[in-house]
Parts: structure tokens; C-alpha cells; sequence
């Protein structure tokens, strides 16, 4: 029986929905961060902890391999709830389709050249439909809009077959792409201060 097409234009009305597919395809998300991370050069934040001498971050190449370092990465988690419905509330409108950052990863790098190995590595992914893409590093990008913040954030689709099998293909999911200064900036202190900023924008 051939499998019926999805109509990815129509928008998800419901709140509901939008949370359970970001809770399956969180996991998928993880996998394919780390995918493009080992063949980039890029970074996961670590937890704080004496066993890994305070680094922030560290280099998956370097860890992917060694359960105990990977155990102390510090995965993006799905957005809150409370916080989901501020951003309907206040930005969006009352409107739940436009939430496309609440399954979530970010990806850390030296250099921009490693951020560049990235991105092509995620266009030359098959599985992955790139539905947006804001390049914040972008010369003509007014960063007073962003508060001095820049990076690559790109909102995607992942078609893999366990997707389909839970029926999260169609979620929208946001990957960031920062280089380590803005990183290690956007920390504690400085991501609250960002939050406020956007806050204050009723954003």
C-alpha cells in the first residue's frame, strides 16, 4: 500500500502536537548534531565538572568515542512550556505554527571555517530539508537587533525513517551555529541579559 503524501503547508494548529513531535525528534536532532560536529571540528558545551578541568567546551572528535566524556555534554533540551506559549502569545500572534526552535541544538567552533564545513555538510545531508536560514554573521546584519549576537540559525525538516516511524518529519527544529567567543559570552550571565534584551523587545 503506498504511503500517503504529507501536505507540509498545512500549519500545525496545536500546541499539543507541536510539543509531542519536538519530544520525538529531539533525540534524532542529537544524532544528526553530532553527525555534522565530527565531520566539522565542532564543539558541545560540557557541564561543569573537576573531571573535565573546567573546559566549557569540547571537540566531539575528541570525545565521540569515550562514554564517560559524552555523558558530560550538555544537550539542548526542548523549549518550555511557559515559554513556548509567551512567544505565541506575544510575537506570533496566537498562532502555534510559527514555533521553530522547540526541539533544539546548538554546535560551537574555533573558526569560521569549521562553521563553513558545517553547513555544507548539513546541505549535502539527504535526509534534511533546510527551511530557513538566518545568517547573523552576514556583514549587512544590524546587530543592534540581536544584541551584539551572531550566529548561523538554521530551521529544519529531518526525513529519516525512525521519523517517519514516530511521525515527526514534518516539525520544524532549529540548529544554531556559534562561533566560541559569542558562545562563551551568551553563558550564564550573558544569555540572561540576552533573554531580557529580547524581552524588552517582546520578542
Amino acid at each position: 500500500m503506498a504511503r500517503a503524501r504529507i501536505d507540509y503547508s498545512s500549519p500545525i494548529v496545536s500546541l499539543d502536537l507541536i510539543f509531542c513531535q519536538a519530544m520525538c525528534i529531539d533525540p534524532i536532532l542529537r544524532d544528526k548534531a553530532k553527525e555534522w560536529a565530527l565531520r566539522s571540528g565542532g564543539m558541545f558545551r560540557v557541564r561543569a565538572s573537576k573531571v573535565v578541568d573546567q573546559q566549557k567546551y569540547i571537540r566531539w572528535d575528541r570525545c565521540h568515542n569515550n562514554p564517560v566524556m559524552e555523558d558530560k555534554i550538555k544537550w539542548g533540551t526542548v523549549k518550555s512550556v511557559p515559554r513556548a506559549i509567551e512567544k505565541v502569545l506575544r510575537s506570533y500572534g496566537e498562532d502555534v505554527s510559527f514555533l521553530v526552535d522547540v526541539a533544539r541544538q546548538s554546535i560551537v567552533f574555533g573558526n569560521i571555517s569549521d562553521l563553513i564545513r558545517c553547513i555544507k555538510a548539513i546541505g549535502a545531508d539527504e535526509e534534511v530539508e533546510i527551511i530557513r536560514a538566518k545568517n547573523r554573521f552576514d556583514p549587512n546584519f544590524d546587530s543592534k537587533a540581536s544584541g551584539g549576537f551572531r550566529n548561523v540559525s538554521l530551521n529544519l525538516r529531518i526525513v529519516t525513517h525512525r521519523s517517519r516511524q514516530l511521525g515527526c518529519e514534518t516539525h520544524v527544529a532549529e540548529l544554531q551555529l556559534l562561533l566560541l567567543e559569542f558562545a562563551e559570552n551568551m553563558h550564564v550571565l550573558g544569555h540572561r541579559r540576552y533573554v531580557e534584551f529580547r524581552n524588552v523587545r517582546g520578542e
